[in-house]
């Protein structure tokens, strides 16, 4: 006796159904491999800095402003995103500590761009603390002498003191004898602006330009590696 094979009598499951469940099937499939990469990923290790640079963790996330750069022309966050930044606060009647920093960051820009493995090029931008003498037409005479590259920064001073207060920065109106009426006691420390626009490292004086552009090679290479 021969048997013969049971046939399946019923309906075949609609091409919608069947279209439904592959696309069930290659979600599971994707949001695996998502969680393996997830589970299994080895972030690079946090780099080591040198005494002069603090980096902050988390950065401080800036909140808008709005300034004048030293052609005149409007400079918000969005000048500070996309790249990153070292950031001076200072002005132009200082008679010491404004004019050597200046010099200092032309150094350092000098050593960033010889380093290898060439770390994304940075802008530098010096603030106005002294607004009430400090127009563009001034900063436009003084920054370029340092480097035709760096970018003067001004504006109202309820807005200058409204960034400074997001970074941290101090200053003070301190009359003189001085011919120009007053000095401006501040703060002396180079501050780091990541591509995101937040504030990420600190660094202290006394400066040592190859550290400070090594620094910054590693910072920078790693927040490509984490992003």
């Amino acid at each position: 006796m021969h048997l013969q094979p049971t046939r399946y009598s019923g309906k075949s499951l609609p091409f919608w159904l069947l279209g439904l469940l592959g696309l069930l099937g290659l979600a599971l499939i994707i949001a695996g491999a998502l969680l393996s990469q997830r589970v299994f990923y080895n972030p690079p290790p946090v780099p080591e800095m040198s005494p002069g640079t603090t980096r902050l963790e988390p950065p401080r996330v800036l909140q808008d402003f709005a300034a004048l750069d030293h052609r005149g022309r409007t400079f918000t966050l969005a000048q500070l995103r996309d790249h990153w930044t070292f950031m001076f606060f200072g002005y132009t009647h200082c008679p010491d500590i404004c004019p050597t920093t200046l010099s200092t960051l032309n150094a350092v820009a000098r050593k960033i761009a010889a380093l290898p493995n060439t770390p994304p090029t940075p802008q530098y931008v010096f603030v106005s603390i002294d607004p009430e003498r400090d127009t563009p037409e001034l900063l436009a005479k003084f920054v370029p002498y340092f480097n035709p590259d760096f970018i003067g920064v001004t504006g109202t001073p309820a807005a200058i003191d409204a960034l400074a207060k997001q970074l941290s920065v101090l200053y003070l109106k301190v009359e003189s004898e001085r011919p120009d009426g007053y000095l401006m006691d501040h703060s002396a420390a180079l501050l780091l602006i990541d591509p995101q626009g937040r504030l990420h490292a600190l660094m202290s004086p006394p400066f040592d330009t190859n550290l400070m552009a090594q620094d910054f090679q590693k910072l920078s290479h790693y927040y490509e590696a984490i992003q």
